[in-house]
């Protein structure tokens, strides 16, 4: 899985790639640009499409009459 962190020192954004295993165990991620440690997990938002994209919420979904989840 690829997780999303950002510097503290000098607002860099950067990703980091781990099994949950390793994310369990514990993560040690430096800033490429400045070399800190001084990071934090980024949890970024989620967006709900519309149309024929649409998952669970919204235009398209499958969820309804006959649809066996409601």
């Amino acid at each position: 899985m690829t997780y999303e962190y950002r510097c503290r020192d000098c607002d860099e954004t950067f990703d980091v790639t781990a099994s949950v295993a390793e994310k369990a165990a514990g993560l040690s991620p430096e800033c490429p640009k400045c070399g800190s440690s001084n990071v934090s997990q980024v949890f970024g938002g989620f967006g709900v499409l519309s149309g024929s994209r649409a998952s669970g919420l919204g235009g398209g979904s499958m969820c309804g009459p006959g649809a066996g989840c409601c």
